[in-house]
């Protein structure tokens, strides 16, 4: 389950509109006023500002999270109650799910504030109806035949004595299913797509379709910042940036997000997929693997009018980014150390 996206010109529709990216300078993004050192953020290039945004994400997700730790720590103080037993209530795990979506959701507007734009021009554009059937196909492809492929990954980290940790979801009993559906699959669904196929990716565009699936995956994998998911995540992350450079659009991708975690959580209730016998996994998994095939094939050669060659370098987006990068990186060996310990 996934824990978790500044233009130089005006032109958004239409595949492979991507407001200007990657011109080294030129008018700021949303038409931001220029002039003083003030205003240096809004002429950056619109790479550069993608970069700031996942920066932005890492840096706003941890400090919350420091936040909250420090809360906890208060609480447990004045409620006579161990870390621990309040790490097991209800509104704990509520909280822990909704506070990093709540500093998505924040850099989302501060974002629309500070470069005037509308959501149109970061991806919330019409698309073609097959485009969210593709969706559908292809996330029942990576939701179940890639199952294997995280397995086997989990199992190497293994042999290195790790241990994956399991999943601290609310409870999925009675009503509470409605309040796990919309802080685990429909918050996440909009503010990661938003960030990742969205206000990043409408700046990275230029660096040609590949280069930009390649790096969408990984920057998605490393956010997350979860050792057992790695595989799964960038495998994923480079699908939603494929189906979004498609589309013209970051909706489908929305909705393959939804989909992915809400599957789990219908599992996690009614337990319809763990509890399949072997004749009908086996069948599964060949269906998804159809699925999967079916529906990269067609995005990869029956899609290609929007493919984007390279028209710009990478450096002005990692530069920002790097920050980001470094502190995700660090935390993924950290809690893999842990783990392993």
């Amino acid at each position: 389950m996934f824990g978790m996206d500044p233009n130089e010109t005006k032109k958004t529709s239409g595949p492979g509109a991507g407001n200007g990216p990657g011109a080294g300078s030129g008018p700021a993004p949303g038409g931001a006023p220029r002039g003083g050192f003030g205003q240096m953020l809004l002429r950056q290039p619109r790479k550069a500002v993608s970069g700031i945004v996942f920066s932005g994400a890492v840096v706003g997700m941890l400090c919350a999270s420091l936040l909250f730790s420090i809360t906890i720590a208060i609480l447990s103080v004045a409620l006579e109650m161990s870390v621990d037993a309040i790490a097991g209530t209800e509104a704990y795990r509520y909280v822990s799910y909704l506070l990093y979506q709540v500093v998505y959701l924040g850099l989302i507007l501060v974002y629309m504030r500070v470069f005037r734009e509308k959501p149109r021009a970061f991806g919330y554009r019409k698309t073609h109806w097959r485009f969210f059937v593709l969706a559908l196909v292809l996330e029942c492809g990576l939701l179940f035949s890639l199952n294997w492929l995280n397995d086997w990954f989990v199992r190497l980290l293994e042999l290195i004595g790790y241990e994956a940790p399991g999943s601290s979801i609310p409870s999925v009993q009675g009503f509470g299913i409605v309040g796990v559906l919309f802080v685990v699959a429909v918050l996440p669904a909009f503010c990661e797509e938003t960030i990742f196929r969205g206000l990043m990716l409408e700046g990275i565009k230029d660096v040609g379709t590949v280069a930009a699936c390649l790096l969408g995956g990984l920057l998605f994998s490393v956010f997350h910042q979860n050792p057992a998911q790695t595989a799964y995540q960038f495998v994923c992350g480079a699908a939603f940036t494929l189906l979004a450079i498609r589309a013209d659009s970051l909706v489908p991708a929305i909705l393959m997000h939804f989909v992915n975690n809400a599957l789990i959580i219908f599992d996690a209730r009614f337990g319809f997929l763990s509890n399949l016998s072997g004749g009908g996994a086996a069948a599964l998994y060949a269906v998804s693997g159809v699925c999967l095939a079916a529906a990269l094939v067609w995005l990869i050669f029956f899609e290609k009018k929007t493919n984007r060659k390279k028209e710009g370098p990478i450096r002005p987006f990692l530069y920002p980014a790097l920050t980001g990068i470094i502190l995700c990186g660090v935390i993924w060996v950290y809690n893999l150390v842990v783990y392993i310990a």
